[in-house]
């Protein structure tokens, strides 16, 4: 299976809803869906969704395009957009745009994964790096949920490993959803949770 990250432009079907569409924006650097397909969530979720999204319109990117970009750099430009847009919407900060742009600036991205565990582990890796000495401790229910995510990827992409080591994986993935369940704000907690659920985190409608 070839598992490409999805365009940060791109919104989530309208076939996708609730949790899952909170989901895709926030995992995968989406804009955030219309109202209507989040509606059946709770209240304190649609107070947080109503935030982020005014947070959203008024967003402005600090990365720069790479001049004379090809059209793979143009896309590698546009996932780093999508995952800055969606560090400044979730945390209301004066900080939030500067920290966001440093970050998505440096994070290990990829256009797509080409149905291998190579890249969500390298990217997993990374995080937890960063996790490891962390200038802005805020940050970290995003990066817990992040990092969970992928490993939770790498462990459903990696097929041939051996099960002992893909339960590894699941497993510190949920205690890192458990950190940003605990940490996190109601749109973290929201994509944690819905996670912690879903038999396949990876898959290409989320």
């Amino acid at each position: 299976m070839a598992l490409a990250w999805p365009s940060a432009r791109a919104q989530a079907g309208p076939e996708i809803t609730g949790a899952a569409a909170v989901a895709g924006a926030v995992l995968w650097g989406r804009t955030m869906p219309p109202p209507e397909a989040t509606a059946a969530l709770p209240p304190e979720v649609q107070r947080s969704l109503t935030e982020y999204r005014q947070r959203e319109a008024s967003f402005r990117s600090w990365l720069i395009p790479p001049p004379g970009a090809t059209r793979e750099e143009e896309r590698l430009f546009e996932q780093r957009v999508g995952i800055e847009r969606v560090v400044f919407c979730l945390f209301p900060r004066r900080d939030s745009a500067r920290i966001a742009s440093i970050y998505a600036l440096d994070v290990d991205v990829s256009i797509d994964w080409e149905g291998a565990s190579d890249q969500p582990r390298r990217e997993a890796a990374f995080i937890n790096r960063l996790l490891g000495d962390l200038p802005e401790p805020w940050l970290a229910p995003y990066l817990n949920l992040i990092a969970a995510h992928r490993r939770l990827c790498a462990s459903e992409l990696d097929a041939a490993a051996p099960e002992r080591e893909r339960g590894a994986w699941r497993d510190d993935a949920q205690r890192q959803l458990a950190l940003a369940q605990d940490s996190g704000g109601p749109l973290i907690r929201v994509v944690a949770e819905y996670l912690a659920t879903t038999a396949r985190p990876c898959t290409p409608s989320l």
